[in-house]
């Protein structure tokens, strides 16, 4: 004797698969948006310290002149012991006769350092200021970063040959590899 599938699990088999796939449709969607996947979230890694330079001020004299820059470091981690140390060219000094600055500091996640100072130049010129910041993370990571800024003072920055309306750019034997 066979037995008769019953009607009542028939009938839920149908349902389940008539509605499995508007689920599936559904998952991944922003809530009110019909047809449209979410967009996936993209995440950029950035460096635990970000080092920048600025100029505030020139107060340009007739050779050289007083350039007040700000040094900001951003700390995205827990950092302890982060040595910031700016080094200036020949002809550059800090307002205390120096060519060197060291600075220690912990910086807590989301902390910015802020560090004013003014250079004095002593002629007109194109000079490279250096700034290096070396730490370690609270898991014993080490970090260093390094930038450099370009210092103009009574100069102007030679801009690369335009050839056809473009800019053109010294090519690297090899392609930069």
């Amino acid at each position: 004797m066979t037995r008769k599938p019953c009607k009542a699990w028939l009938a839920a088999i149908i349902l389940a698969m008539a509605v499995a796939p508007v689920c599936a449709a559904g998952s991944g969607k922003e809530p009110g948006q019909k047809g449209k996947p979410a967009p996936a979230l993209e995440v950029e890694p950035t460096p635990p310290l970000a080092l920048d330079v600025k100029m505030v001020k020139l107060q340009k004299n007739s050779s050289g002149g007083v350039a007040s820059v700000a040094l900001d470091a951003l700390a995205s981690a827990d950092l302890k012991e982060v040595t910031v140390t700016v080094t200036l060219p020949a002809n550059v000094t800090f307002a205390d006769g120096s060519r060197v600055f060291t600075q220690t500091v912990d910086l807590a996640s989301g902390q910015d350092l802020k560090i004013p100072k003014d250079l004095l130049v002593s002629k007109d010129g194109k000079y490279v200021v250096s700034v290096e910041a070396a730490g370690t993370t609270t898991k014993g990571k080490a970090v260093r970063r390094g930038f450099s800024y370009k210092l103009l003072v009574g100069a102007q920055d030679t801009l690369p040959p335009v050839k056809d309306g473009a800019i053109e750019y010294q090519g690297v034997s090899g392609g930069g590899n």
